[in-house]
């Protein structure tokens, strides 16, 4: 008896552990909207339950940032003015209010159409159906709890045919590329975003056919390899998960080794590992993305150098390492380059650096080159180092001798506690890696552009009238919120899925990226206009009249 009793125990403990595993696999995504539209849908963008998407932004770290008392108050001037200037910023209010769920968006072509300026009001079966006529044609109705709006009368038909059940056509939810790309996305998304780039291809194959540039026969652009691309994001508890997933055919076999990770420092904000297939790139190819002059055509040529030699010389992996220690003014960054053949990746660098002016010396086997100081609009001088390994490009000597150096066991970023953490919440990458150590970052440029900022209210008192750097929150008040970054890539099913997961995902901080550097520039650009008006004033006013020199006698 007690034999069966254990039994049914261990078997009721398999049975939960196989339904929390069963629970924790993503499932495909279901898409309401994909019932009524059609099988040719070329754009959908859908938002399943706006409600609950508002609830779980909530819960994120970036949420938790946004109420700090200190992050409030700096923000208090900038969203005064934002709020009386914008009235979208009520429309965004109002329309919290409806407590939307299965909104969307879709097209099924990248034409424009246009029509004339017009009211009117069809019937079409137990439907009322309003149509404004414009620049753009707006045909809307109403059924049940759904609004539905299509910019084409006939589509918004086709629509209330399917549903209403009246038509048995296919629809875009039984169509192979949209059933293939929900298979890789979360079923609990925030957003959904897909897209076949079909159309867009055949648009680019018939301007180039009428240009002359034809591709030959059995030759694709990248654009007509995809298949279609598909976009999910998620709110993971505190974190804010991507999913992407690009339908095309598999490009090549290498996969990443991140072996860098081992020369990387704990300091290490960004690191950034991915696959570059040099064995499908044509050699003039490599020379024009190299920028190479014709003297260094010349050369190459001259030593005998051919694109199978390049092939053969270096491998398919790149890396990119940016570290910012706590007393450095800047960051520095390193690009590596891994080698399968020393010897001929030396001559390939050894021509290429003597026919720029490029210096060349030895230290213990490893071959650098340093480019003359005049050579390049950078501030710096740059280092190339070729070992046995890696070719390493930097722009500090110190550091392009540590990437070269055999790594010290227990001392690379892979053996940080964060990374590692990080690390775990995206699978193992195929095809890229990206880790970026946002608390470090923002720590590193609050200490670098605080000041700048400070200085710039000072010559610009215009600046504080959108915010005031006094009230800049402190770094550790930011810092606290933010949490790595990572993503990986990797080959699954019929396509290459990547996710990115983090305080923020990897493409959410490319776009702050950018919007920093605008706001960089534009801020920099008004300080010139400002410091310079003195000078535009005075070069205004009537200036006397130039004397020759009249030599001495």
């Amino acid at each position: 008896m007690k034999r069966f009793l254990l039994f049914v125990l261990v078997g009721a403990v398999v049975v939960l552990l196989v339904l929390f595993a069963l629970r924790r696999q993503p499932g495909p995504a279901h898409s309401a909207a994909a019932r009524l539209l059609p099988s040719d849908t070329a754009l959908l963008f859908e938002i399943p339950n706006a409600e609950k998407n508002r609830e779980d932004w909530h819960r994120t770290e970036l949420y938790s940032l946004y109420r700090e008392p200190a992050v409030q108050a700096f923000l208090q001037k900038p969203k005064a003015q934002v709020q009386e200037r914008s009235p979208l910023i009520n429309s965004w209010r109002e329309a919290g209010k409806l407590r939307m769920r299965g909104a969307f968006l879709a097209t099924n072509s990248f034409d424009a159409k246009a029509g004339n300026a017009q009211r009117s009001t069809n019937d079409y079966e137990k439907h009322r159906i309003d149509v404004i006529a414009g620049e753009i044609t707006l045909a809307s109705t109403v059924v049940g709890n759904r609004f539905l709006v299509a910019t084409n009368i006939n589509d918004l038909m086709a629509m209330l045919d399917r549903v209403d059940g009246r038509v048995k056509t296919p629809a875009l939810e039984s169509d192979q590329n949209f059933r293939e790309a929900m298979k890789e996305m979360p079923a609990d998304h925030a957003w959904l975003f897909y897209v076949q780039p079909k159309q867009l291809g055949q648009k680019l194959t018939a301007l180039r056919a009428q240009d002359g540039r034809a591709l030959p026969p059995g030759e694709q652009t990248m654009i007509e390899r995809i298949r279609s691309f598909s976009h999910a994001t998620v709110f993971d508890g505190q974190r804010i998960r991507e999913v992407d997933f690009t339908a095309m055919p598999r490009m090549f076999d290498a996969k990443l080794t991140r072996d860098t990770l081992s020369i990387a420092s704990p300091d290490t904000f960004l690191y950034l590992a991915t696959i570059i297939n040099l064995q499908q790139l044509a050699w003039n190819q490599m020379l024009a993305n190299a920028a190479a002059a014709t003297g260094q055509k010349q050369a190459l040529a001259q030593a005998g150098i051919t694109a199978d030699d390049w092939r053969a010389a270096f491998g398919d992996e790149v890396s990119l390492i940016a570290d910012w220690p706590a007393n450095a003014r800047i960051p520095g960054v390193v690009a590596t380059l891994t080698i399968r053949d020393p010897s001929r990746a030396k001559k390939i660098v050894s021509t290429l650096a003597a026919s720029s002016g490029w210096q060349s010396t030895i230290r213990d086997n490893v071959q650098y080159f340093t480019a003359p100081m005049g050579g390049s609009s950078l501030a710096i001088s740059l280092i190339v180092a070729v070992s046995d390994r890696l070719l390493v490009i930097g722009g500090d000597s110190a550091r392009v001798d540590r990437a070269v150096a055999l790594p010290k066991n227990g001392t690379g970023l892979d053996r940080s506690p964060n990374f590692r953490n990080a690390a775990k919440l995206v699978p193992a990458p195929e095809q890229m890696f990206t880790y970026v150590d946002l608390a470090a970052l923002y720590s590193r440029l609050d200490a670098t552009l605080r000041p700048i900022l400070q200085m710039s209210a000072a010559f610009v008192p215009s600046l504080t009238e959108h915010i005031d750097p006094a009230k800049l929150p402190p770094a550790e008040v930011v810092a606290r919120h933010l949490s790595p970054v990572v993503a990986s890539q990797w080959y699954a099913g019929n396509g290459y899925r990547s996710e990115s997961v983090g305080t923020i995902t990897i493409g959410q901080t490319g776009g702050v990226a950018v919007a920093a550097w605008l706001g960089t520039t534009l801020l920099k650009n008004k300080t010139s206009v400002i410091l310079a008006s003195p000078a535009a004033t005075s070069s205004a006013a009537p200036s006397t009249p130039l004397v020759s020199p009249v030599p001495t006698p």
